[in-house]
Protein backbone atom coordinates (compact mmCIF):
# COMPACT_ATOMS: atom_id res chain seq x y z
CA UNK A 1 0.00 0.00 0.00
CA UNK A 2 1.35 2.98 -1.59
CA UNK A 3 1.36 6.00 1.27
CA UNK A 4 1.97 9.69 0.32
CA UNK A 5 3.92 11.87 2.29
CA UNK A 6 2.10 14.14 4.82
CA UNK A 7 3.95 17.27 3.70
CA UNK A 8 2.70 16.70 -0.01
CA UNK A 9 -0.83 15.40 0.75
CA UNK A 10 -3.60 16.76 2.61
CA UNK A 11 -1.79 18.61 5.02
CA UNK A 12 -1.19 22.12 3.10
CA UNK A 13 2.18 24.05 4.35
CA UNK A 14 1.09 27.56 5.28
CA UNK A 15 2.07 30.11 3.63
CA UNK A 16 5.46 32.03 4.82
CA UNK A 17 4.23 35.24 6.40
CA UNK A 18 6.05 38.37 6.02
CA UNK A 19 8.60 39.20 9.25
CA UNK A 20 7.53 42.37 10.75
CA UNK A 21 9.74 44.77 11.64
CA UNK A 22 10.23 46.20 15.26
CA UNK A 23 9.07 49.80 16.21
CA UNK A 24 12.19 51.97 16.77
CA UNK A 25 12.41 52.88 20.46
CA UNK A 26 11.88 56.20 21.80
CA UNK A 27 15.25 55.69 23.79
CA UNK A 28 17.98 53.86 25.33
CA UNK A 29 16.16 52.37 28.30
CA UNK A 30 13.37 51.26 25.94
CA UNK A 31 15.85 50.01 23.45
CA UNK A 32 17.69 48.19 25.76
CA UNK A 33 15.03 46.85 27.85
CA UNK A 34 13.63 45.39 23.80
CA UNK A 35 16.79 43.63 23.81
CA UNK A 36 16.83 41.96 27.28
CA UNK A 37 12.97 40.96 26.59
CA UNK A 38 14.12 39.81 22.97
CA UNK A 39 17.08 38.17 24.04
CA UNK A 40 16.92 34.17 24.32
CA UNK A 41 18.14 33.22 27.97
CA UNK A 42 21.32 30.99 28.23
CA UNK A 43 19.77 28.03 29.71
CA UNK A 44 16.66 28.66 27.02
CA UNK A 45 19.44 28.40 23.83
CA UNK A 46 21.10 25.32 25.47
CA UNK A 47 18.11 23.53 25.79
CA UNK A 48 16.48 24.36 22.49
CA UNK A 49 20.23 23.33 21.35
CA UNK A 50 20.09 20.02 22.58
CA UNK A 51 16.50 19.56 21.46
CA UNK A 52 17.25 20.36 18.11
CA UNK A 53 20.29 17.94 17.52
CA UNK A 54 18.23 15.34 19.28
CA UNK A 55 15.56 15.54 16.73
CA UNK A 56 18.66 15.59 14.22
CA UNK A 57 20.17 12.86 15.30
CA UNK A 58 16.68 10.76 15.30
CA UNK A 59 15.71 11.89 11.05
CA UNK A 60 19.31 10.26 10.59
CA UNK A 61 18.59 7.23 12.32
CA UNK A 62 15.54 6.74 10.12
CA UNK A 63 17.08 7.68 6.90
CA UNK A 64 19.85 6.04 7.86
CA UNK A 65 17.51 2.67 8.75
CA UNK A 66 16.00 2.93 5.23
CA UNK A 67 12.39 3.81 6.44
CA UNK A 68 12.53 6.65 3.46
CA UNK A 69 8.73 7.52 4.21
CA UNK A 70 8.99 7.94 7.85
CA UNK A 71 11.89 10.25 7.79
CA UNK A 72 9.61 12.95 5.22
CA UNK A 73 6.75 12.40 7.79
CA UNK A 74 8.75 13.07 10.84
CA UNK A 75 10.56 15.94 9.28
CA UNK A 76 8.04 17.42 8.10
CA UNK A 77 5.67 16.90 11.41
CA UNK A 78 8.75 18.22 13.66
CA UNK A 79 10.29 21.19 11.65
CA UNK A 80 6.80 22.95 10.47
CA UNK A 81 5.17 25.85 11.16
CA UNK A 82 3.68 25.50 14.99
CA UNK A 83 -0.56 24.72 13.87
CA UNK A 84 -1.61 26.48 17.30
CA UNK A 85 -0.54 29.57 16.63
CA UNK A 86 -3.01 30.45 13.54
CA UNK A 87 -5.30 30.73 16.72
CA UNK A 88 -3.70 33.29 18.04
CA UNK A 89 -5.94 36.74 18.32
CA UNK A 90 -3.29 38.96 16.92
CA UNK A 91 -3.57 38.54 13.00
CA UNK A 92 -0.32 39.84 13.09
CA UNK A 93 1.43 37.71 15.11
CA UNK A 94 4.54 35.84 13.53
CA UNK A 95 4.14 31.93 13.49
CA UNK A 96 7.01 30.28 14.39
CA UNK A 97 8.00 26.78 14.75
CA UNK A 98 6.45 24.23 16.11
CA UNK A 99 7.89 22.82 19.63
CA UNK A 100 8.44 19.26 20.37
CA UNK A 101 9.70 17.76 23.04
CA UNK A 102 12.27 15.33 22.92
CA UNK A 103 10.13 12.47 24.68
CA UNK A 104 7.51 13.33 21.55
CA UNK A 105 10.19 13.50 18.94
CA UNK A 106 10.61 9.34 20.42
CA UNK A 107 7.08 8.71 20.36
CA UNK A 108 6.75 10.20 16.84
CA UNK A 109 9.74 8.18 15.09
CA UNK A 110 8.59 5.00 17.04
CA UNK A 111 5.06 5.07 15.52
CA UNK A 112 6.09 5.72 12.10
CA UNK A 113 8.78 3.51 12.00
CA UNK A 114 6.64 0.65 13.13
CA UNK A 115 4.15 2.08 10.73
CA UNK A 116 6.85 1.71 7.91
CA UNK A 117 8.25 -1.34 8.75
CA UNK A 118 4.82 -3.43 9.66
CA UNK A 119 3.18 -2.25 5.94
CA UNK A 120 6.49 -3.95 4.51
CA UNK A 121 5.78 -6.90 6.44
CA UNK A 122 1.87 -6.78 5.97
CA UNK A 123 0.61 -6.82 9.23
CA UNK A 124 -1.86 -4.26 8.90
CA UNK A 125 -3.37 -4.60 12.40
CA UNK A 126 0.26 -3.12 13.48
CA UNK A 127 -0.25 -0.34 10.88
CA UNK A 128 -3.92 0.59 12.15
CA UNK A 129 -2.30 0.91 15.69
CA UNK A 130 0.74 3.06 15.24
CA UNK A 131 -1.61 5.61 12.93
CA UNK A 132 -4.22 5.53 15.67
CA UNK A 133 -1.13 6.07 18.60
CA UNK A 134 -0.32 9.08 16.14
CA UNK A 135 -4.00 10.28 15.77
CA UNK A 136 -4.68 10.58 19.46
CA UNK A 137 -1.57 12.14 20.65
CA UNK A 138 -2.27 15.05 17.97
CA UNK A 139 -5.99 15.15 18.93
CA UNK A 140 -5.58 15.20 22.89
CA UNK A 141 -5.70 17.85 25.05
CA UNK A 142 -2.36 19.07 25.71
CA UNK A 143 -1.52 19.11 21.74
CA UNK A 144 -4.49 20.35 20.40
CA UNK A 145 -3.60 19.67 16.80
CA UNK A 146 -6.85 17.89 14.96
CA UNK A 147 -6.20 18.62 11.10
CA UNK A 148 -3.11 16.49 11.77
CA UNK A 149 -4.85 13.83 14.19
CA UNK A 150 -7.82 13.86 11.03
CA UNK A 151 -4.83 13.20 8.59
CA UNK A 152 -3.95 9.71 10.71
CA UNK A 153 -7.18 8.37 11.41
CA UNK A 154 -7.62 8.96 7.60
CA UNK A 155 -5.20 6.66 7.36
CA UNK A 156 -6.81 4.23 10.13
CA UNK A 157 -9.88 4.30 8.03
CA UNK A 158 -7.91 3.47 4.88
CA UNK A 159 -6.51 0.57 6.38
CA UNK A 160 -9.59 -1.07 8.19
CA UNK A 161 -11.68 -0.77 4.88
CA UNK A 162 -8.99 -2.08 2.31
CA UNK A 163 -8.53 -5.34 5.43
CA UNK A 164 -12.39 -5.19 5.96
CA UNK A 165 -11.95 -5.07 9.69
CA UNK A 166 -15.29 -4.00 10.47
CA UNK A 167 -14.18 -3.08 14.29
CA UNK A 168 -11.30 -1.07 12.76
CA UNK A 169 -13.76 0.76 10.36
CA UNK A 170 -16.05 1.70 13.30
CA UNK A 171 -13.77 2.77 15.58
CA UNK A 172 -12.12 5.00 13.29
CA UNK A 173 -15.21 6.41 12.01
CA UNK A 174 -16.47 7.50 15.94
CA UNK A 175 -12.74 8.97 16.50
CA UNK A 176 -13.28 11.04 12.85
CA UNK A 177 -16.46 11.95 14.06
CA UNK A 178 -15.01 13.42 17.53
CA UNK A 179 -12.25 15.06 16.00
CA UNK A 180 -14.31 17.20 13.49
CA UNK A 181 -16.83 17.91 16.59
CA UNK A 182 -13.68 19.21 18.31
CA UNK A 183 -12.95 21.40 15.09
CA UNK A 184 -16.30 22.89 15.56
CA UNK A 185 -17.32 20.97 12.04
CA UNK A 186 -20.54 19.59 12.90
CA UNK A 187 -21.60 18.52 9.47
CA UNK A 188 -18.94 16.16 9.15
CA UNK A 189 -19.31 15.05 12.47
CA UNK A 190 -22.44 13.79 11.95
CA UNK A 191 -21.87 12.12 8.49
CA UNK A 192 -18.56 10.06 10.40
CA UNK A 193 -20.89 9.43 13.69
CA UNK A 194 -23.71 7.87 10.94
CA UNK A 195 -21.82 5.57 9.01
CA UNK A 196 -20.39 4.43 12.83
CA UNK A 197 -24.11 3.76 13.60
CA UNK A 198 -24.92 2.34 10.28
CA UNK A 199 -21.74 -0.14 10.35
CA UNK A 200 -23.09 -1.14 13.98
CA UNK A 201 -26.58 -1.81 12.95
CA UNK A 202 -25.20 -3.68 9.78
CA UNK A 203 -22.56 -6.19 12.41
CA UNK A 204 -25.31 -6.12 15.06
CA UNK A 205 -23.02 -4.84 17.63
CA UNK A 206 -24.53 -2.97 20.95
CA UNK A 207 -22.02 -1.63 22.45
CA UNK A 208 -21.02 0.27 19.23
CA UNK A 209 -24.47 0.78 18.09
CA UNK A 210 -24.55 2.72 21.90
CA UNK A 211 -21.36 5.12 21.32
CA UNK A 212 -22.52 5.83 18.33
CA UNK A 213 -25.94 7.07 19.54
CA UNK A 214 -24.22 9.10 22.32
CA UNK A 215 -22.09 10.72 20.04
CA UNK A 216 -25.26 11.43 17.95
CA UNK A 217 -27.16 12.87 20.25
CA UNK A 218 -24.42 15.74 20.97
CA UNK A 219 -23.73 16.14 17.51
CA UNK A 220 -27.38 16.78 16.48
CA UNK A 221 -28.36 19.15 19.41
CA UNK A 222 -25.03 21.44 18.48
CA UNK A 223 -25.74 21.45 15.09
CA UNK A 224 -29.45 21.74 15.81
CA UNK A 225 -28.45 25.29 17.90
CA UNK A 226 -25.90 26.65 15.60
CA UNK A 227 -29.06 26.07 12.93
CA UNK A 228 -31.88 27.66 15.16
CA UNK A 229 -29.36 30.41 15.70
CA UNK A 230 -28.68 31.35 12.41
CA UNK A 231 -33.03 31.77 11.90
CA UNK A 232 -32.90 28.54 10.30
CA UNK A 233 -36.31 26.93 12.16
CA UNK A 234 -36.96 24.72 9.64
CA UNK A 235 -33.47 22.82 10.10
CA UNK A 236 -33.36 23.27 14.04
CA UNK A 237 -36.67 21.12 14.43
CA UNK A 238 -35.01 18.60 11.41
CA UNK A 239 -31.99 17.96 13.71
CA UNK A 240 -33.81 18.81 17.42
CA UNK A 241 -36.01 15.55 16.18
CA UNK A 242 -32.68 13.59 15.33
CA UNK A 243 -31.32 14.09 18.57
CA UNK A 244 -34.69 12.72 20.20
CA UNK A 245 -34.43 9.63 18.23
CA UNK A 246 -30.59 9.01 19.50
CA UNK A 247 -31.64 9.96 22.55
CA UNK A 248 -34.34 7.07 22.99
CA UNK A 249 -32.01 5.04 21.13
CA UNK A 250 -29.55 5.27 23.75
CA UNK A 251 -32.21 4.79 26.12
CA UNK A 252 -30.70 8.15 28.01
CA UNK A 253 -34.08 9.70 29.66
CA UNK A 254 -32.27 12.64 30.72
CA UNK A 255 -30.86 13.39 27.08
CA UNK A 256 -34.54 12.47 25.77
CA UNK A 257 -36.29 15.27 28.27
CA UNK A 258 -33.73 17.63 27.19
CA UNK A 259 -34.65 17.35 23.01
CA UNK A 260 -38.02 17.14 23.78
CA UNK A 261 -37.76 20.42 25.14
CA UNK A 262 -35.77 22.13 23.09
CA UNK A 263 -37.94 20.71 19.71
CA UNK A 264 -41.10 22.21 21.69
CA UNK A 265 -39.61 25.41 22.38
CA UNK A 266 -38.64 25.60 18.44
CA UNK A 267 -42.19 24.73 17.64
CA UNK A 268 -43.64 27.66 19.86
CA UNK A 269 -41.07 29.82 18.07
CA UNK A 270 -42.10 29.04 14.37
CA UNK A 271 -46.49 29.07 15.85
CA UNK A 272 -46.97 25.33 16.14
CA UNK A 273 -48.40 25.84 19.54
CA UNK A 274 -50.24 22.51 18.90
CA UNK A 275 -47.21 20.34 18.68
CA UNK A 276 -44.83 22.32 21.17
CA UNK A 277 -47.49 21.23 23.89
CA UNK A 278 -46.95 17.42 22.63
CA UNK A 279 -42.77 18.01 23.00
CA UNK A 280 -43.06 19.64 26.23
CA UNK A 281 -45.72 17.66 27.92
CA UNK A 282 -43.55 14.80 27.37
CA UNK A 283 -40.48 16.94 28.71
CA UNK A 284 -42.14 17.50 32.55
CA UNK A 285 -43.59 13.90 32.52
CA UNK A 286 -39.39 13.86 32.39
CA UNK A 287 -38.38 15.80 34.80
CA UNK A 288 -41.11 14.43 37.13
CA UNK A 289 -39.88 11.22 36.65
CA UNK A 290 -36.28 12.26 37.39
CA UNK A 291 -37.09 14.44 40.15
CA UNK A 292 -35.78 17.68 38.36
CA UNK A 293 -37.04 20.49 39.84
CA UNK A 294 -35.56 23.01 37.50
CA UNK A 295 -36.27 20.93 34.64
CA UNK A 296 -40.11 21.05 35.83
CA UNK A 297 -39.93 24.33 35.73
CA UNK A 298 -38.42 24.96 32.49
CA UNK A 299 -40.82 22.84 31.08
CA UNK A 300 -43.85 24.87 33.28
CA UNK A 301 -42.54 28.28 31.64
CA UNK A 302 -42.45 26.48 28.35
CA UNK A 303 -45.73 25.38 28.34
CA UNK A 304 -47.31 28.78 29.86
CA UNK A 305 -45.80 30.00 26.73
CA UNK A 306 -47.37 28.03 24.55
CA UNK A 307 -51.00 27.94 25.62
CA UNK A 308 -50.63 31.84 25.85
CA UNK A 309 -50.01 31.99 22.25
CA UNK A 310 -53.45 29.93 21.60
CA UNK A 311 -55.04 32.58 23.42
CA UNK A 312 -55.38 30.19 26.45
CA UNK A 313 -54.74 32.66 28.98
CA UNK A 314 -56.14 30.15 31.89
CA UNK A 315 -53.76 27.59 30.94
CA UNK A 316 -50.80 30.18 31.32
CA UNK A 317 -51.56 31.65 34.56
CA UNK A 318 -52.32 27.84 35.65
CA UNK A 319 -48.47 26.74 34.25
CA UNK A 320 -46.81 30.19 35.40
CA UNK A 321 -48.04 30.00 39.08
CA UNK A 322 -46.33 26.57 38.94
CA UNK A 323 -43.27 27.83 37.52
CA UNK A 324 -43.63 30.67 40.53
CA UNK A 325 -43.85 27.37 42.87
CA UNK A 326 -40.87 25.89 41.49
CA UNK A 327 -38.13 28.58 41.41
CA UNK A 328 -39.41 29.48 44.58
CA UNK A 329 -38.28 26.37 45.76
CA UNK A 330 -35.23 26.33 43.68
CA UNK A 331 -34.31 29.52 45.25
CA UNK A 332 -34.10 30.84 41.53
CA UNK A 333 -34.50 34.54 41.70
CA UNK A 334 -34.49 35.47 37.87
CA UNK A 335 -36.92 33.08 37.50
CA UNK A 336 -39.40 34.26 39.82
CA UNK A 337 -39.15 37.87 38.58
CA UNK A 338 -39.79 36.02 34.88
CA UNK A 339 -42.90 34.48 35.93
CA UNK A 340 -44.12 37.11 37.82
CA UNK A 341 -43.52 39.62 35.10
CA UNK A 342 -45.61 37.37 33.04
CA UNK A 343 -48.25 36.83 35.49
CA UNK A 344 -48.95 40.37 35.44
CA UNK A 345 -49.15 40.93 31.92
CA UNK A 346 -51.52 38.36 31.68
CA UNK A 347 -53.36 39.85 34.69
CA UNK A 348 -53.12 43.59 33.05
CA UNK A 349 -54.70 42.28 29.43
CA UNK A 350 -57.39 40.13 31.96
CA UNK A 351 -58.41 43.60 33.73
CA UNK A 352 -57.56 42.00 36.54
CA UNK A 353 -55.52 44.99 38.38
CA UNK A 354 -55.00 44.39 41.50
CA UNK A 355 -53.75 40.99 40.86
CA UNK A 356 -51.57 42.64 38.15
CA UNK A 357 -49.86 45.10 40.78
CA UNK A 358 -49.44 42.26 43.05
CA UNK A 359 -47.17 40.24 40.71
CA UNK A 360 -45.26 43.72 39.13
CA UNK A 361 -44.91 44.37 43.38
CA UNK A 362 -43.23 40.95 43.65
CA UNK A 363 -40.60 41.62 40.48
CA UNK A 364 -39.98 45.07 41.76
CA UNK A 365 -38.59 43.87 44.75
CA UNK A 366 -37.05 40.85 42.90
CA UNK A 367 -35.35 43.19 40.40
CA UNK A 368 -34.10 44.84 43.27
CA UNK A 369 -32.38 42.15 45.00
CA UNK A 370 -30.92 40.77 41.64
CA UNK A 371 -28.99 44.09 41.45
CA UNK A 372 -27.99 44.20 45.18
CA UNK A 373 -26.65 40.97 44.93
CA UNK A 374 -24.84 41.86 41.85
CA UNK A 375 -26.91 39.27 39.41
CA UNK A 376 -28.36 42.18 37.55
CA UNK A 377 -27.37 45.83 36.30
CA UNK A 378 -29.62 48.45 37.49
CA UNK A 379 -31.58 48.64 34.26
CA UNK A 380 -33.44 45.87 35.20
CA UNK A 381 -34.79 47.70 38.35
CA UNK A 382 -35.47 50.73 36.19
CA UNK A 383 -37.78 48.30 33.65
CA UNK A 384 -39.72 46.90 36.68
CA UNK A 385 -40.14 50.45 38.26
CA UNK A 386 -41.86 51.09 34.73
CA UNK A 387 -44.36 48.20 34.94
CA UNK A 388 -45.29 48.70 38.03
CA UNK A 389 -46.04 52.46 37.40
CA UNK A 390 -48.27 51.22 34.46
CA UNK A 391 -49.89 48.59 36.44
CA UNK A 392 -50.48 50.77 39.14
CA UNK A 393 -51.84 53.73 36.56
CA UNK A 394 -54.60 51.11 35.25
CA UNK A 395 -55.39 49.95 38.60
CA UNK A 396 -55.96 53.84 39.47
CA UNK A 397 -58.06 54.48 36.36
CA UNK A 398 -60.55 51.17 36.88
CA UNK A 399 -61.28 52.54 40.30
CA UNK A 400 -61.95 55.90 38.48
CA UNK A 401 -63.95 54.44 35.60
CA UNK A 402 -65.89 52.32 38.63
CA UNK A 403 -66.61 55.78 40.87
CA UNK A 404 -67.64 57.41 37.67
CA UNK A 405 -70.04 54.87 36.17
CA UNK A 406 -71.14 54.55 39.77
CA UNK A 407 -71.82 58.16 39.44
CA UNK A 408 -73.89 57.92 36.58
CA UNK A 409 -75.98 55.49 37.58
CA UNK A 410 -77.08 57.49 40.93
CA UNK A 411 -77.59 60.49 38.19
CA UNK A 412 -79.93 58.29 35.94
CA UNK A 413 -81.88 56.75 38.81
CA UNK A 414 -82.54 60.37 40.03
CA UNK A 415 -83.27 61.49 36.97
CA UNK A 416 -85.71 58.70 36.22
CA UNK A 417 -87.18 58.91 40.04
CA UNK A 418 -87.18 62.56 41.21
CA UNK A 419 -87.61 63.49 44.07
CA UNK A 420 -91.36 65.04 45.10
Amino acid sequence: MKTTPIATATMVKPKTRTRLRRAKPTDASSNNANLASNSPRPEDAGEEDNNNKHKADLAQEILISGNVQSFVDFFYLTHRPDPSAGQSMNPNAEIGPIKVTATEQEFIKENLVEAELSRRKGVTPAVYSAYNNLALYYSSENIADPKTSVYFQEKCLEISKLTGDANGEMSANHALGLVFSQMGDCQSAISYHERHMELAREKQVYAEKEFASTALEKVYRVHADNMEEAGDYNAAVEFFSKQLEAARANRDRAAEGEACFRLGRTYVVVQQAVKAIQFLDEYERIAIELEDLTGHGKASAALAAAHQSLGDDDKAVEFLTNYLEISAKTENLQAQGESCSALGVIYNSRGEFDKSVEMFEKNFEIARSNVSSGQANTSLVDKSRVYLGIARGNQLRGKVFMHINTDISELINMKKNPVK
